[in-house]
């Protein structure tokens, strides 16, 4: 079950020290910031912290936080020193929309967060009623871009990506025709099981079943899906949910002795995953944008694990490039002003920590392509063969 609690915390400049990033950040607990001051740039950060997902929005917001430190150190944007406002949105759509009218009513100046589609879909009508600019870290479902919501950019590429990655490789290098396709009944979810069941189509494989399989996100029991698989003779399955379920579910296939090849798509990546399920998650894939590499990357990672005595999540480092994205286009601004900001980041062409950032007309963002990974000697790494689109 998801707790619908408002926790908040604020992170304030650090100093640079050595070289590195600043890793001294106070923080302020409490309720929410009565109005943006003149002498901050206030970013709302809605996020999990609490229920399945929370480790993910621990580690995003970890990760803002070096950021807003290092800038800070430097001067800020546009003169004003960055606060961020976080609120839990526990992944989950009613306590979203509570956490964004929150952040609205503290007039804050941007929002950077999200690691949910589910939380972040409902909040976008909110963030756009307010002229608040909008850049999302880790939430990328494809119907967050058809919205026509100007002020909303997405640091990840859309999520459709990874289906149709995933459906090359069972047909290119695993040579699965028969796909079962299951989801967690989340926005994100669906959204990629949809384009997957399209991918499909267009590969010339066959949906098992004839249908796609959902459960329900707090689901625990999955004997009745796996049924379904086994029914439908399935040599291969896409889990389009997250990582929490997901180890729950290669588990009790293991158990059921289910042999298909099980690859999910980035929502399934994280290393409660991989402690979760245990010997059944080895062997086990999953698809994903390629992984930032290079010497930006490396210092973001050296200093992370400096400051949080552990390693950064998958998403951290797109979190770290949101506050960036932000900071530079109110720099470029000269203002903090949301108006201007949006204008901005329509502009936005730097490389980050996670590569170059462009955006769409519609706010996606462009040239990340994607890979598969494969889960050995208890960690992600790069699979050996790599399908062709």
């Amino acid at each position: 079950m998801f707790r619908n609690s408002k926790s908040m915390r604020f992170a304030t400049s650090g100093l640079l020290v050595t070289g590195l990033v600043a890793l001294s950040i106070s923080f302020q607990a409490g309720g929410v910031a009565s109005a943006a001051s003149k002498s901050n740039f206030v970013i709302g950060v809605p996020l999990p912290m609490t229920g399945a997902e929370a480790s993910a929005g621990t580690e995003i917001f970890n990760a803002m936080k070096l950021a807003a430190s290092k800038i800070n150190s430097q001067g800020g944007v546009a003169g004003h020193k960055i606060v961020l406002n976080e609120q839990d949105s526990a992944c989950d759509a009613t306590t979203a929309v509570n956490a964004a009218n929150l952040l609205v009513s503290a007039h804050v100046n941007a929002i950077a967060g999200e690691y949910c589609s589910s939380a972040a879909l409902p909040e976008q009508p909110i963030f756009s009623r307010a002229g608040i600019p909008v850049v999302f870290a880790a939430a990328n479902s494809p119907a967050l871009l058809t919205g026509h919501f100007k002020n909303t950019f997405l640091t990840l590429a859309s999520g459709s990506g990874d289906a149709a990655e995933a459906a090359a490789f069972f047909k290119q290098d695993l040579k699965e025709t028969k796909i079962a396709i299951i989801d967690d009944q989340s926005a994100y979810g669906t959204a990629i099981a949809d384009a997957m069941s399209a991918d499909l189509r267009s590969n010339g494989l066959t949906l098992a079943g004839g249908a796609i399989q959902a459960v329900p996100a707090t689901q625990t029991d999955f004997s009745s899906v796996i049924a379904a698989v086994k029914s439908s003779g399935a040599t291969g399955i896409f889990w389009t949910g997250y990582y929490a379920q997901a180890a729950l579910l290669v588990k009790q296939l293991a158990a059921a002795g289910v042999k298909a090849t099980f690859v999910g798509s980035e929502a399934a990546i994280d290393a409660t995953f991989i402690t979760g399920a245990g010997s059944a998650g080895i062997g086990t894939y999953a698809t994903e944008f390629v992984s930032p590499s290079g010497k930006a990357i490396n210092l973001f990672n050296a200093h992370y694990r400096k400051a949080f005595k552990s390693a950064p999540g998958p998403y951290s480092s797109y979190g770290y490039d949101a506050i960036q994205i932000l900071a530079r286009a109110g720099n470029a601004a000269k203002s903090i002003q949301p108006s201007k900001i949006i204008a901005a980041l329509r502009k936005t062409n730097f490389v980050g920590v996670t590569g170059r950032i462009k955006f769409s007309p519609v706010g996606a963002r462009l040239g990340m392509p994607e890979e598969v990974l494969v889960v050995k000697n208890g960690q992600y790494v790069k699979n050996s063969v790599q399908p062709k689109l």
